[in-house]
């Protein structure tokens, strides 16, 4: 990377004062809050109504009238404050759901409606057993059916049909035992009745030579079970997709990854691991598990063998599979494939780490009916599909600064026409669809959908596909939000000499694209105003246009109170293709390659006047609190104030105790081979170089350990500069639903307003 070639233009903000020292705190932060002086009536009133902003999430189907969802009701401070409500898709009216509010606690979405006044759904309850519950939303009757084994046996139900007609399970760690006691004839398959409901019932003791998880399909109401796969210890299944009828159902087997990031130390993989050597780019597609072991496989019970289909990556072009969905007849499949990482330096492609993906669709004879290789669609976590009726498919994806929703239409054929079909964007404004709360009719002419901006705060649209009219808003649950909001933006590009890209700035330069949040009366471009630079968390993730007031993304927080926000997503993003996408990990790139295409952006707003040395600050949360951290200690001189939150600070403990692959990946090496590396990445051993006021948020519960960030602060106030860290107790990694966010947007806005000069 060329450190030097920013002199020229960073050369005008060498002359940056830093503010009178004083001595550093680090203030613990219970659930009583701290007793600080308020803000002005006015301003507290606007944080009041920002903080109140309100989340949708769709729970059911729709009704088979098309008229009635179920959605959920929460406020972003405090989620677990929830209400249940029946939304009228017609009229917008919402309706209390009372007939749910004691019997919905961790269902398996979505709630399904077999006609229009009943629901029906799966969960399990509070003390272990599975339960089909069914409510009647009229006269608020509920019914339940519990299921559970009568013998010593431990599982997890994966999924149920639509009909409620079978559901999957899986049956943990089965151990010794004799083979002839559960082969079925002509069939390795299992028919038992051990799944039982509150009737009484008995078992067949059933074992395996080896310990490894099995696969059942239970029928309904007879209890009889299929077994239909074996998991060996390292593999992993996703929840299965099912026909309408439920006749057929896929199931997408997998390597076992990390599953969660605050599985930790003593769990972290270490060196020998799989997964760190597909990380590091050392392992051989044939000696590879996460290719050797992705596989689909469809169902199909209304056949005599019910193995249908089998589709392993290994025998199908060597892109693994990230998902599948089965058209509602159950004739056709599409499926995710991903393309492995091939990032430079590295001797093997990471198939742990792709780099892009696209859509593959089958019919269940195996044979390949079409390939979808869109660039929206190139996302390898931020694009998903499915049927939408038998013939046509909706996908949402990330691309460029939005998250939006495109249609493919298949046809009645077999076989592909003569003319490909295009992917086809729905008509909607810049912003982003939630995926979560995506619901279509049954013959998929009218989609509902949750969305936000910068300038739309969430909301539930509808748009008719029979039409060519414009997506029409079915809730106003935030307008006293929209109202508060006083904010605008504009799109931003800069060019940068690091990293790759499209190369329209000239030779060697690429153009990175973004946009700038500013009060609604701010002039554009703008002159000498403060300007808060934010990073998302990650690395990996989107930055799009979306609407967001907590303080870890203060998208629509700082600038309803006078600071500038700039978004512009840099390498190792989605949304603008694999190079972009791989360019964080390349040769010798993290820790470097996005900070140095940052610092040219902020010199390149400083010479067009934009903003000054001493009004530009950094935030961000996870790799967002990491861009910043080592921003400021790489260029000390450039910022006027950072607010690095739940920071990634120290990149040997976290490859020791952490996540030891994803750094595996990012670096290339391990800190065994390349210490030096691992301190030049790590923003503790570089802080006696910060010269730039800083405020710390951390949980004191975060994985991310809370002692390293004490560290950083204390190297950081012994060189006497200004800094502050908030240790917020009973929380994780992140504020998000803690309570605390209200007291740390003020802490946030007070702090930004002080040292960002007007």
């Amino acid at each position: 990377m060329h450190w030097r070639s920013l002199a020229a233009i960073l050369g005008t903000v060498v002359g940056l004062t830093v503010a009178t020292p004083g001595q550093g705190e680090i203030i613990p932060v219970g659930p009583e809050g701290l007793d600080r002086p308020a803000l002005s009536e006015s301003d507290q009133a606007r944080l009041d109504a920002l903080m109140g902003v309100q989340h949708i999430e769709v729970l059911s189907t729709l009704s088979p009238d098309g008229s009635t969802l179920v959605v959920a009701v929460s406020s972003r401070v405090y989620p677990d404050d929830r209400q249940l409500y029946f939304l009228n898709i017609r009229t917008g009216e919402l309706s209390e759901a009372l007939a749910l509010e004691y019997d919905l606690i961790t269902p398996d979405l979505p709630l399904r409606w077999i006609d229009n006044d009943t629901l029906r759904f799966v969960q399990q309850d509070a003390y272990g057993p599975w339960e089909i519950i069914t409510v009647n939303r009229v006269t608020e009757i509920a019914s339940r059916t519990r299921v559970y084994p009568t013998q010593p046996e431990d599982g997890e139900i994966l999924g149920i049909a639509p009909d409620f007609s079978k559901f999957a399970v899986r049956v943990y760690g089965h151990t010794g035992g004799d083979e002839d006691e559960y082969q079925d004839s002509d069939q390795d398959i299992v028919e038992t009745s051990a799944l039982v409901t509150e009737a009484d019932a008995t078992t067949t003791a059933e074992t395996t030579e080896a310990a490894e998880d099995i696969i059942y399909i239970v029928f309904l109401p007879s209890l009889r079970r299929l077994e239909v796969a074996r998991l060996p210890e390292g593999l992993t299944i996703q929840p299965p997709t099912w026909s309408n009828s439920g006749d057929q159902v896929a199931l997408v087997t997998a390597a076992e990854e990390e599953r969660r990031l605050s599985d930790r130390t003593p769990n972290s993989p270490s060196l020998a691991n799989p997964l760190v050597q597909d990380a590091l780019g050392r392992l051989a597609p044939e000696d590879n598990p996460f290719q050797q072991h992705s596989a689909v496989r469809v169902y199909d019970f209304s056949q005599p063998d019910p193995l249908r289909l089998e589709l392993m990556a290994t025998a199908t072009g060597g892109d693994t599979f990230g998902g599948a969905s089965l058209s509602p007849d159950g004739q056709r499949m599409l499926v995710k494939r991903y393309r492995p990482g091939r990032v430079a330096g590295r001797a093997q492609a990471s198939y742990a780490f792709p780099e892009s993906a696209y859509y593959q669709v089958y019919d269940l004879e195996g044979n390949l009916l079409d390939t979808i290789a869109a660039d929206p669609l190139r996302g390898p976590v931020e694009s998903s599909g499915q049927f939408l009726g038998d013939d046509r498919l909706l996908f949402w994806a990330a691309a460029g600064l939005n998250r939006h929703l495109y249609l493919y239409d298949l046809g009645h054929g077999q076989t592909p026409a003569l003319d490909p079909p295009q992917l086809t964007p729905l008509p909607l404004p810049p912003g982003s669809v939630d995926p979560a709360s995506i619901v279509s009719r049954d013959d998929g002419n009218t989609i509902v959908y949750g969305f936000s901006s910068v300038t739309q705060p969430p909301e539930l649209f509808a748009i008719d596909l029979t039409g060519d009219g414009p997506p029409r808003s079915l809730t106003t649950l935030n307008e006293a939000v929209a109202e508060h909001n006083q904010v605008r933006l504009d799109p931003v590009s800069f060019i940068t000499h690091q990293g790759p890209g499209n190369n329209r700035g000239g030779s060697g330069a690429q153009t990175r694209e973004g946009f700038l949040i500013q009060p609604a009366d701010s002039a554009f471009p703008p002159q000498g105003v403060p300007i808060v630079v934010w990073q998302q968390g990650g690395p990996g993730p989107s930055m799009a246009n979306e609407f967001a007031t907590e303080v870890e993304m203060p998208l629509n927080l700082l600038p309803n109170f006078g600071l500038a926000v700039l978004v512009v997503p840099l390498s190792g993003r989605e949304g603008f293709g694999p190079d972009l996408y791989n360019a964080l990990a390349d040769d010798q790139n993290f820790g470097a390659v996005d900070v140095l295409e940052g610092a040219e952006i902020i010199g390149q707003m400083i010479q067009q006047g934009w903003t000054t040395a001493a009004q530009v600050g950094i935030t961000g949360c996870s790799y967002g609190g990491y861009y910043a951290a080592q921003s400021i200690t790489q260029f000390p001189q450039l910022f006027a104030a950072a607010n690095p939150q739940c920071a990634l600070l120290d990149t040997f403990t976290e490859w020791q105790l952490g996540y030891s692959s994803l750094l595996s990946y990012l670096v290339g090496q391990t800190p065994m081979e390349a210490p030096d590396r691992y301190r030049q990445t790590s923003p503790l051993y570089n802080a006696e170089a910060i010269r730039t006021p800083t405020l710390l948020f951390h949980g004191a519960d975060d994985f991310l350990q809370i002692d390293v960030a004490r560290n950083f602060h204390d190297v950081v106030d012994m060189a006497n500069i200004p800094i502050d860290l908030y240790v917020f107790e009973g929380v994780g990694h992140s504020l998000y639903g803690s309570g605390y966010q209200p007291l740390a947007a003020q802490l946030q806005i007070e702090f930004f307003q002080h040292y960002l000069r007007p």
